[in-house]
């Protein structure tokens, strides 16, 4: 035996010696460290943030869509954003031809939805070789597929994927499935015992990891990719990730398709088959993600605080006028600070506001925009051509601190300059500060 998993009088010690069922996370770096923390804080923003059930609402569907279609796009799917949100919503309509994508998309969301649906009514989600093969069965139903290739039962064949690389020899593909459920299960125990903090941290690693051996083993005649990414939906949902969040590999490993392969060929070609690189590949994207989601999220705060702001100030000494400004105010969009509407314009934002001024003189526009003005609740472009929310009202509120880097790449430029000014030489030694721990 190879550790406590795998077999060395197997085929597959041979042709495929990076299946090993370890990984080495002293190679992770300070920095992979540092987002893995990060991603974790910013999940809990994600898990405990209140919203109106509607946003809330919409907000889960967004992601569900967003990775559903993600992972089917990396395969090829050209269904688009809108396309698969019509599906969702019953209204898309294409040709027969290309039918089969809408049940492409429609087979993975399904299958995330019933991964939900089990953690509500709390179901057991532990990975095994048979939940493995639902979820290829359920991604390759209604699918074009060769003729050979029965859905949720692993080939029989050897399988090529690309010109790059080979999955694991068939008659290995059993056992290398029920060996990577029991390894997994193992990382989790060995994580539980080291604390909390380190079980979530094993959460996420472990989830990456599933992924990347099931794209190694390639067990499937077809699906293997989908399948993998939909086990790393589980584990994530598993570990107790918030549902928004556990999509959000998929959407990033689409977005970066080609550093996606490349990293996935690297992993079993370069030199000590470099396990690592995965893993902040994965760890770094799903950081910029969540980043992204947050940023989303807190748009949605910022909404209802200037809704909120907006309801308690006085702005008329009629009740019909505080109404008309109050409605104008909340009607103006918000696209940065730079960007204003023309007051030419104002009478047409919208439905509402153009019957509020279809039987108003313009002077009743001017006074209303003026009265805002005097309130500080809305700043007028330097030609007094525009105007536009004043948002900064809502900064009041936030604490003063000093300018920090606000990016991640003027952070590490900062740290490169520090860091040559302070080492001029290269002493020749690793680059990167090391964790000591390890999983095997």
């Amino acid at each position: 035996m190879t550790g406590r998993f795998g077999d060395d009088s197997r085929q597959y010690t041979r042709s495929h010696p990076w299946i090993s069922f370890t990984a080495d996370l002293n190679r992770l770096t300070c920095l992979d460290w540092t987002r893995l923390g990060e991603a974790l804080a910013k999940c809990d923003h994600v898990a405990n943030v209140a919203l109106p059930s509607p946003v809330s609402q919409a907000l889960h569907q967004l992601y569900v869509v967003k990775g559903a279609l993600a992972s089917a796009q990396i395969e090829g799917n050209s269904l688009t954003e809108d396309q698969a949100m019509a599906q969702v919503h019953g209204t898309l309509h294409l040709p027969p031809t290309q039918e089969y994508q809408a049940k492409d998309f429609d087979n993975i969301r399904e299958a995330c939805e019933m991964v939900v649906r089990e953690v509500a009514e709390g179901h057991d989600l532990r990975l095994t070789p048979e939940r493995i093969k639902q979820f290829n069965s359920m991604v390759l139903d209604g699918q074009p597929i060769d003729d050979d290739i029965i859905p949720g039962e692993v080939r029989t064949w050897p399988i090529g994927v690309g010109n790059v690389y080979a999955g694991a020899p068939w008659e290995d593909c059993e056992f290398l499935l029920d060996q990577l459920c029991a390894w997994l299960d193992q990382l989790l125990v060995d994580g539980s015992a080291q604390g909390i903090e380190w079980q979530r941290c094993i959460g996420i690693i472990r989830a990456i990891l599933a992924h990347l051996y099931l794209a190694w083993i390639h067990p499937f005649g077809d699906g293997n990719g989908r399948t993998a990414r939909l086990i790393e939906f589980q584990l994530l949902l598993a570990a107790g990730f918030p549902t928004p969040a556990c999509h959000l590999l998929s959407n990033y490993y689409n977005k970066t398709r080609a550093r996606y392969y490349q990293v996935l060929r690297e992993t079993s070609k370069a030199d000590g088959y470099p396990v690592w690189r995965f893993i902040s590949y994965a760890i770094q994207g799903f950081l910029e993600e969540l980043r992204e989601q947050v940023g989303v999220i807190q748009e949605h705060q910022l909404g209802m605080a200037w809704v909120n702001l907006v309801g308690e100030r006085r702005l008329g000494s009629q009740d019909e006028t505080n109404s008309r400004r109050r409605t104008l105010l909340l009607a103006l969009p918000w696209q940065g600070p730079d960007r204003f509407t023309p007051v030419s314009a104002l009478a047409r934002l919208d439905t509402d506001i153009t019957a509020l001024y279809a039987t108003r003189t313009s002077k009743t526009l001017t006074r209303d925009i003026h009265a805002l003005l005097d309130q500080g609740l809305v700043v007028l472009s330097e030609d007094g051509a525009g105007i536009r929310p004043c948002i900064e009202q809502l900064f009041a509120f936030l604490p003063i601190r000093m300018p920090i880097p606000m990016t991640e790449q003027e952070m590490l430029q900062s740290l490169a300059t520090a860091s040559s000014a302070a080492r001029p030489e290269d002493t020749g030694e690793e680059e990167g500060n090391q964790s000591p721990v390890s999983a095997a």
